[in-house]
């Protein structure tokens, strides 16, 4: 059976949940995954993957409403048994073998209420759609039948260690908001003596003369990881799922510009797995005050371990049903 994944290009967190997810599948399905190859080059894929370039902002007002053209390029394409978008709804368009894996629509964020996506929310409708257990947007919650799956990946910390003392300063890879009070953050850590802690810089800020402050340049890989005890981020879920898999303590910054955002922020909290913060400096002032507070960090790791993880399996286990049964799949 073949299969194709189509990836949104929208930051690395949905390229991250689909690489996992095709090397899991290309086990037992031919996988071909649609998605920036640029992104991709920073995960590890199996060899057997087939990588096809794709490349659409499909979460920026002005296009969602000149219609998206997203179906029109699988026209144009090898054909499918099944068709896996995280998150472009608009596949369903034209495939009705298709499985939406999403927790937002951005036509419903962006207010796009066009007779195309009201064609395509019919469409969704008559089949399941996969999010995250706990991040599951309200509308789509309200709207659809949906089968919840856990964190893709499994935890990967089985101890809680004391001596992480590091701080992450991570401002994503998508559209940047932050760009000026990002900047001005790191000038404030130069005017200040010498950080106690050592805290890790989005590389695009780096810069050379930051080391003799504890500030290094963020490499994103487990050694740095095995070394931080807070995060301080912009809240997509790739990257809180990067945090939460290792059990560090999360501090999120909104100020209202990214309703996503918002949203994922609000359920940290609610599920006391984040505390948010308007700015990032008072994000900053807190890591400070609770990176000695090691009870308090503990608690935060249990409660991450104690998350429902490996959430690639249970999207398999859909997959098989829907070839099994087609008619099973859409109840």
């Amino acid at each position: 059976m073949k299969v194709a994944i189509l990836a949104s290009n929208n930051g690395l967190g949905h390229i991250r949940r689909c690489v996992l997810l095709a090397n899991k599948l290309v086990k037992k399905f031919n996988v071909t995954i649609f998605c920036s190859k640029e992104k991709i080059n920073k995960f590890k894929i199996n060899n057997f993957v087939k990588i096809k370039n794709f490349e659409i902002n499909a979460y920026k007002k002005k296009i969602l409403e000149k219609k998206n053209k997203i179906h029109k390029f699988f026209d144009q394409n090898e054909k499918f048994d099944l068709y896996l978008s995280d998150n472009y709804p608009e596949i369903a368009y034209k495939k009705n073998n298709s499985l939406i894996l999403s927790n937002f629509f951005w036509h419903d964020i962006l207010k796009v209420n066009t007779n195309y996506y009201k064609n395509i929310e019919k469409k969704i409708s008559k089949r399941p759609i996969v999010p995250n257990y706990l991040f599951c947007s309200k509308y789509i919650e309200k709207n659809f039948k949906i089968k919840p799956v856990g964190f893709y990946g499994n935890f990967r910390n089985t101890k809680f260690k004391k001596n992480k003392n590091g701080i992450l300063l991570s401002f994503g890879t998508a559209e940047m908001s932050y760009k000026n009070r990002i900047q001005e953050t790191i000038n404030l850590l130069k005017k200040q003596k010498k950080s106690k802690f050592p805290i890790y810089i989005e590389p695009k800020f780096y810069q050379n003369d930051l080391k003799k402050y504890n500030l290094h340049k963020a490499t994103y890989d487990d050694k740095m990881f095995n070394n931080i005890a807070v995060a301080i981020i912009k809240p997509g879920l790739g990257t809180i799922t990067d945090c939460l898999s290792r059990g560090i303590t999360i501090l999120t910054y909104t100020r209202g510009q990214n309703k996503e955002f918002d949203y994922n922020a609000k359920i940290l909290e609610k599920n006391n797995l984040g505390i948010n913060f308007s700015y990032i400096t008072s994000a900053l002032d807190f890591a400070n005050l609770i990176i000695d507070q090691k009870k308090f960090l503990k608690n935060k790791f249990n409660l991450a371990k104690n998350l429902k993880w490996n959430g690639e399996y249970e999207v398999i286990k859909i997959i098989e049903a829907y070839f099994k049964n087609k008619l099973l799949y859409l109840k």
